[in-house]
């Protein structure tokens, strides 16, 4: 019996290029993160992409890439997620509102497990263990650029040129000198320096600028010594002791950006 064509070149266009798999649902995975879209879609170091559930915007990653922080679709709070356990903490008591990229209410510490959460335009934030489910409030703080075990760094109003201080619970704010959110300050994940635009590092026990470099970085930290830069190109690892780029195999979603969790 004859096979048509069109039908003998459909079954060997069938049997030659399977259907690609989408993204599998999330379940508890030791995989950590390599990057995750604002949708929920993330890539894992094992190469699977599963979609996180309820999710109205990610907004942040650990560094170790196994705590992924979102708004959920439910009642539009800040949650964190851990990947190994399915563990998910509330951060806030408060709707989160509206999330841009350009009004950061969240910080994650180096070691994934503290988080700084604050409504959007209430001068209040939540600090979260997410190990232990402790929690501490610090007032007149908005705007939030980093956060250890011991305070966060953020600036105090919630619109305008607001001045970048250092705040720890019981302590008189440290406030640095010239800096205010327009720099787009962000603190390193060991705590030692705070990169602002133009690739500018201003160690964080003087406030003295240390080191410049011509590299289209973005204030997202990679770990302690890499920054992220996105350019047209793609996106790369900026060493902020040498300035050399090294270029990341990530792919992004169309019209979507991607947060990094492990890159290497």
């Amino acid at each position: 019996m004859k096979v048509p064509l069109a039908l003998a070149a459909l079954l060997l266009t069938a049997c030659s290029s399977p259907a690609p798999e989408g993204p599998r649902p999330f379940a508890p995975t030791q995989s950590p993160v390599r990057w995750i879209s604002t949708s929920g879609i993330a890539r894992l170091a094992s190469g699977q992409d599963v979609a996180i559930q309820n999710v109205r915007k990610i907004v942040g990653v650990s560094r170790d890439g196994h705590r992924v922080v979102y708004v959920d679709d439910a009642f539009g709070h800040y949650v964190a997620l851990d990947l190994r356990t399915g563990q998910i903490r509330q951060l806030n008591a408060k709707p989160a509102g509206r999330v841009r990229e350009d009004e950061p209410h969240l910080a994650v510490s180096g070691d994934g497990t503290f988080f700084a959460t604050s409504p959007e335009a209430v001068a209040e934030t939540t600090i979260t263990n997410f190990d232990t489910g402790e929690t501490r409030i610090i007032k007149n703080v908005c705007r939030l650029y980093g956060v250890t075990s011991s305070g966060v760094l953020g600036t105090r109003h919630c619109e305008g040129d607001s001045d970048l201080r250092w705040v720890s619970p019981g302590k008189k704010a440290r406030v640095f000198e010239y800096l205010n959110r327009n720099d787009g300050p962000s603190l390193s994940p060991d705590g030692k320096f705070i990169a602002v635009r133009g690739f500018t590092l201003i160690d964080f026990a003087t406030g003295e600028a240390v080191r410049n470099f011509p590299i289209p970085a973005t204030e997202q930290w990679l770990d302690a010594d890499h920054l992220l830069a996105r350019t047209h190109n793609g996106y790369y690892a900026a060493d902020i002791r040498t300035g050399s780029l090294t270029k990341l195999p990530v792919v992004a979603p169309p019209y979507q950006r991607v947060l990094l969790g492990r890159w290497r």
